[in-house]
């Protein structure tokens, strides 16, 4: 930061109306004082030089002090814009690779899908067949509305089904059915144009074989994600704070593969992978270019995109904030080294002070009056360069204060936005999985025999295999009796309404799920956890509930993982020393913490007027916690799609950002 600021100075500074200004005050007063000292020299000879030689040496003390202030009014306001701009790219990576990680356990389990493969089975599949498939896949896309197709292809390219049918080809030549065959049983992942998708320049595209019974493959399946829709959801809510820069996808050849200004900076355009901080000439007008790369998510680091932020280098004249916020505790803690350029401005200006009364007794004594009114306007030099440092070290201070605070309220909303966007597979797994022909089958035979118990077993077992985010998977009864588990030694039979298990019997709609509240659980070794539930509807009568399907989520990790991937990070890759998050319920309730000064299970001691306030939109703001003084940001889960916002689910939680002061 420090080596691409001292690189660029000139461009940056003449881009910075209030540095600029700054800088042209204190140099019209050092000018004005270099003028009067020169009429003082000419006109004093009987004062003799030793009261001139120490206002000299007094003045080449506020020179340097000057540089030092202007430098770091420099590095300051660019290290606020970039530091903000690399934090922007780095979460809206992070965020897609999350989602997308999701994606590649779904293509695994959907290309085992007894009906999908039944159906790529057929040579000929009837009109009924294929009508039950399409409801099918329909049900599917309900509850995974990141996917705007599916499509299944022969092993020629005949297009043998497809959800979307606004598309009319019967065929497809794009090369990833013939890639996803060599690579077996393990998922593709396609982003470029593809004929799958005519009319869009830009698909993402993931693709497994699907087998028969003996092993042959019988085509390929395709999931198409929206990723058009997805970062559009993403990027506009990293840039609602600066509109006019610009984020985009940039592939690992250089080219933009997205942006959210297509008009300055369209796809396709050779923006380079970026290595470094940079500034970059296009179509006339500068910007300053951050990025962040993935940093992988469960060993999934996604296709090899970068994400980049260009904010025009003419923003960075309104980067100075005017605010009276200085002279907080927060102040003086946060921003030690503008406190001592202050008062060492200060201590300057005194010594000047004592030099100009030293003066003036001198002046007195030997009748030099004519010095007097010399004396008198380096004063007033003096005072009005301590008010300029003052002023500035106060905006400096103000614009370092207001970039901490939106740094914490954005990275709250982001911790928010994870929780939300996780917990939103969760709701659609369990609906989903809820539908799987062979539980239906199973649980419609009550009571299922030792033997279907344990094939029901090592089928959860499969997919929990692929779906690592939970504990255990189980299904049980109406009674609530346990019948089969992903995982063994839990000693449980019987499982207990705290679980969700209740409502969710009670449930009439495939469509509908049910939560546990955040509960310690022994299908979660007495730890709190969420648990997602889904009703078993009979397989002929679909207005039966035959049971239900119980995701344990593994909230532990889980949550102290996301909590841990939005805290700001020293080269090092460590968590920043001073910041602290954690996931907090209505109430105040810790659900989860990323330090273990906040205990899971205790509340947050904050007052409740401030949870109230936080329920309708972000608050930030300085508090003291046990004695402790700290800049907080908390920000309310809002949902993500129709989780939490339309399906009737209902639960408030709040990420908190925590900044110490000291």
């Amino acid at each position: 930061m420090q080596l691409f600021v001292e690189r660029h100075k000139a461009i940056l500074k003449a881009s910075m109306q209030g540095v600029l200004q700054h800088e042209q005050k204190l140099q019209q007063l050092d000018d004005w004082w270099g003028k009067v000292s020169l009429i003082g020299k000419i006109n004093s000879l009987r004062l003799g030089s030793d009261i001139l030689t120490s206002m000299d040496i007094t003045k080449r003390r506020f020179n340097q002090l000057q540089h030092t202030l202007i430098d770091n009014l420099l590095q300051e306001q660019t290290k606020k814009v970039l530091l903000h701009d690399k934090a922007c790219c780095q979460m809206a990576i992070d965020v897609l690779i999350r989602n997308l990680f999701e994606r590649t356990a779904d293509i695994g389990f959907l290309a085992t899908d007894q009906q999908i493969c039944h159906f790529m089975a057929q040579p000929l599949a009837d009109a009924e067949l294929h009508g039950k498939l399409h409801q099918h896949l329909q049900h599917y896309v309900a509850n995974y509305s990141v996917y705007d197709d599916v499509v299944l292809l022969g092993l020629d390219g005949t297009i043998m089904l497809r959800l979307n049918q606004q598309y009319k080809q019967t065929h497809s030549a794009d090369p990833l059915l013939q890639y996803s065959l060599e690579r077996g049983s393990h998922y593709s992942e396609t982003c470029r144009y593809s004929d799958l998708q005519p009319d869009k320049s830009l698909s993402l595209i993931y693709s497994q074989p699907v087998y028969g019974d003996a092993g042959q493959p019988l085509g390929v399946l395709c999931l198409c994600f929206n990723i058009a829709d997805e970062l559009n959801t993403i990027f506009s809510k990293l840039l609602v704070a600066n509109p006019h820069s610009i984020l985009a996808l940039v592939n690992a050849d250089g080219t933009v593969a997205f942006s959210s200004g297509p008009a300055q900076l369209p796809a396709q355009t050779k923006a380079a992978v970026a290595n470094y901080l940079n500034l970059q000439q296009h179509e006339q007008h500068s910007y300053l270019v951050s990025f962040a790369n993935s940093r992988g998510y469960q060993q999934y680091f996604g296709p090899g995109w970068q994400v980049q932020m260009w904010t025009p280098l003419q923003l960075l004249a309104t980067s100075l904030v005017n605010s009276d916020s200085t002279g907080s505790t927060a102040d003086g803690q946060l921003f030690p080294a503008l406190l001592a350029i202050k008062r060492e401005s200060m201590h300057v200006n005194d010594e000047l002070s004592l030099i100009v009364l030293n003066g003036e007794i001198a002046a007195a004594r030997k009748d030099a009056i004519e010095f007097i009114p010399v004396l008198n306007a380096i004063r007033g030099i003096g005072q009005n360069i301590y008010q300029v440092f003052s002023s500035s070290i106060d905006e400096l201070g103000a614009t370092i204060m207001h970039s901490l605070l939106q740094e914490l309220t954005t990275l709250a909303e982001l911790a928010a936005d994870i929780m939300d966007r996780n917990l939103y597979e969760r709701a659609n797994d369990c609906r989903w999985w809820a539908q799987n022909a062979s539980f239906r089958q199973a649980l419609a035979q009550n009571p299922v025999d030792a033997a279907q118990q344990q094939q029901l077993s090592a089928e959860l077992n499969y997919i929990n295999s692929l779906y690592t985010v939970y504990h255990t998977i189980y299904l049980y009864n109406t009674a609530q009796h346990l019948v089969a588990i992903s995982t063994t030694g839990s000693g449980i039979s019987k499982i207990d309404d705290s679980t969700g298990a209740a409502s969710c019997l009670q449930l009439t709609q495939p469509q509908q799920y049910s939560v546990s509240t955040f509960v310690p659980s022994a299908l979660y070794q007495q730890q709190a956890t969420y648990i997602y539930n889904a009703a078993l509807f009979h397989p002929t009568e679909p207005e039966q509930v035959i049971g239900g399907i119980g995701l344990v989520f593994d909230s532990l990790p889980q949550f102290r993982a996301m909590l841990s991937d939005i805290l700001p990070k020293n080269e090092q890759g460590d968590i920043k020393t001073g910041y602290s998050a954690c996931y907090i319920d209505h109430a105040g309730k810790i659900i989860s913490a990323s330090h273990a000064n906040w205990q899971i299970g205790t509340r947050l001691p904050l007052p409740a007027a401030l949870y109230q306030r936080a329920q309708q939109g972000s608050v930030t703001e300085q508090c003291d916690i046990n004695g402790q003084c700290y800049l907080l940001a908390i920000a309310p889960t809002n949902g993500y799609r129709e989780y939490k916002t339309s399906d009737g689910y209902k639960n408030v939680v709040f990420a908190c950002l925590l900044l110490q002061c000291s």
